[in-house]
């Protein structure tokens, strides 16, 4: 049985293809090879990072066993004298205004009758021995601001015992001697760590055989005996069915093809064609993957992303740097292969700052630029950064953006539910639709201008229309139409919340003009701070350009920082709120061989 079922698992590795259910996540054997991935963890710890491109020799397991016991040995003598050493410092703080002194010297004469004795003496204290015990043969070694240190030829008075202190095992010297030797020690011993970078390579390569070991012994743990017969299940692409029937039979196994139930927790494979596969580093930073039956707004993402990262950076100059830096990094990389679909991203998101930034006329937040032939003619007038009246243009661009962004999350949500059972109720989506697009000139009225953007007429009617169908068809379950609407009644609260919350998340929009003026203005600042110091000769026009190379690198730098915040934001919660994705997948992961 148990050679059945290593034979299986490797012919399943070979396949490539199936995504194992993992409900037994532990053994003997298992737990053996993770305590050696650990013991190879703490010894990768100790020595250099292992290289990308450096290819060494492999060794085997009993040679890997022996490396890692070296190395945590010297990692255990590290530590050891770091222990030390830290105490000694201490000590040697301690005793350092004692000055240096034979404590043998003092352990000689303490059954004697002139035993010497250290004291620790505030200063009211020192006042007291001093008047009271005149006659005591005494040495002032240290005056501090706290205290006096004082050495005693003889019994110390019994009220004073308490400020008694024991000399130390050694002298100040031996201390600082032996500090010094153990600097020399650790710093040996790290120099000869740091040189170990073929066995720190080997080591991690090994890691990773073990690792495979492991992903091959949970796998081989999960198939269950059912009398003499071995199951296992998983789950792989629709389209690879006909590559597992052939292995099936191939192997004479059974199979059985089943859909997953609506309750199951199934693995999302994404696929998206190169030119929006590039937004795919994101959801890789953000570790977020959509569940199985949730939307991959992938391209919508992309699409809208490039917006708002545009309209945050704001700056064509900012935009200019980035394009450049992006080029130049894509040339490079191409020479070694192809060009990484993060990079490919970083130079659309690049070029899009360009163009929004020229179409405004912000150049650094410098004005002059923005009349120079050629920059002049590439701006939209109503747009112009420096023309009164452009912000509640660029205010309303932000509103429609998110407007129709809302929209296009509802018809996602629409297309979806009518292929599902009811279909009635993808109903409840142009319900959402239409409120939303009543309330986008509520929007404008109340943050804009009441008196240039007037609520037009039909939009109350397109709210309560929008939000009846919404009531009729959202809660539709297929028991009954008119069971659906009470559920929609029982509802009413939530529901009317959900219109409320989606005038909110169109007025979030505002985020984009918002962040983008804070740039501006604070690019300003530092172009007026700088053009101020170059009217006071060369060293004021030196530091009026390290001011502007400093401001706006910082300024760019919290820029990108608003685009994680705000710019992921309006996709990851408003955005994904309106789909109804939830981002509770996890990533469809084939068990196959990893190493090559």
């Amino acid at each position: 049985m148990e050679s059945h079922k290593s034979e299986s698992t490797k012919e399943l590795k070979n396949l490539g293809l199936l995504h194992p259910e993992i409900t037994v996540t532990s053994s003997e054997k298992i737990e053996r090879l993770r305590e050696k991935i650990s013991s190879i963890d703490r010894a990768l710890g100790l020595l250099p990072e292992p290289g990308k491109d450096q290819v060494y020799p492999q060794i085997q397991e009993d040679e890997a066993e022996d490396l890692v016991a070296r190395v945590l040995n010297l990692g255990a003598s590290l530590k050891k004298l770091f222990e030390e050493r830290e105490k000694l410092t201490r000590e040697e703080s301690r005793w350092s205004n004692w000055g240096n002194f034979d404590p043998s010297i003092i352990e000689s004469l303490r059954d004697t009758d002139y035993p010497v004795n250290l004291l620790s003496l505030g200063l009211d204290e020192w006042k007291t021995f001093k008047k009271r015990y005149a006659e005591l043969p005494l040495f002032e070694v240290r005056r501090l601001k706290a205290g006096v240190l004082i050495c005693v030829v003889g019994e110390v008075p019994e009220e004073f015992l308490g400020s008694l202190i024991d000399p130390p095992d050694q002298s100040l010297n031996s201390m600082r001697r032996r500090i010094t030797k153990i600097d020399n020690e650790i710093s040996e011993l790290t120099n000869h760590l740091s040189t170990l970078d073929m066995e720190s390579n080997q080591l991690a390569a090994f890691k990773q055989k073990l690792e495979d070991q492991v992903e091959f012994a949970t796998v081989e743990e999960n198939f269950h005996a059912t009398g003499p017969v071995l199951i296992i299940s998983g789950f792989l692409p629709s389209n690879q069915v006909d590559a597992l029937k052939k292995t099936a039979a191939k192997n004479s196994w059974g199979l059985t093809l089943e859909e997953p139930d609506s309750n199951e927790q199934v693995p999302t494979l994404t696929k998206n064609p190169p030119a929006v596969r590039i937004i795919q580093p994101v959801f890789d930073l953000l570790g977020t993957i959509p569940g199985y039956r949730e939307h991959d707004i992938s391209l919508w993402f992309l699409m809208f992303f490039t917006v708002f990262f545009a309209f945050i950076i704001g700056d064509a100059g900012y935009g200019a740097l980035l394009l450049v830096v992006s080029i130049i990094l894509s040339l490079k990389q191409s020479r070694k292969g192809t060009v990484g679909d993060g990079l490919k991203l970083f130079t659309l998101l690049s070029f899009a700052t360009v163009v929004w930034g020229a179409i405004t006329g912000n150049w650094f937040a410098y004005e002059p630029i923005s009349r120079l032939p050629g920059f002049r003619d590439l701006i939209i007038p109503s747009i112009n950064t420096y023309t009164q009246g452009s912000a509640d243009t660029v205010k309303l661009i932000c509103f429609v953006i998110g407007t129709v962004h809302i929209v296009i999350a509802h018809s996602i949500q629409f297309f979806r539910k009518i292929t599902e059972k009811p279909y009635i109720h993808a109903f409840g989506q142009i319900g959402w639709m239409v409120t939303v697009l009543g309330l986008y000139y509520l929007v404008l009225n109340v943050v804009i201008s009441s008196s240039t953007y007037p609520v037009p007429d039909l939009a109350v009617p397109m709210i309560g229309i929008g939000m009846g169908l919404v009531f009729l068809f959202e809660n539709q379950s297929g028991e009954g139409f008119f069971r659906g609407v009470l559920s929609s009644l029982a509802n009413v609260i939530p529901t009317l919340l959900s219109g409320v919350s989606s005038f909110s998340d169109i007025i979030s929009y505002i985020r984009l003009y918002a962040v983008g003026l804070s740039g501006f203005a604070i690019a300003q600042s530092f172009n007026s701070m700088a053009q101020g110091m170059m009217e006071s000769g060369i060293g004021g026009i030196i530091a009026g350009i390290v001011v502007v190379m400093l401001g706006h690198t910082l300024n760019l730098a919290m820029a990108g920082l608003s685009v994680v915040v705000h710019g992921v934001r309006l996709n990851m919660l408003e955005f994904s709120n309106h789909v109804g994705n939830e981002w509770a997948g996890f990533a469809y992961k084939p068990f196959k061989e990893q190493i090559q």
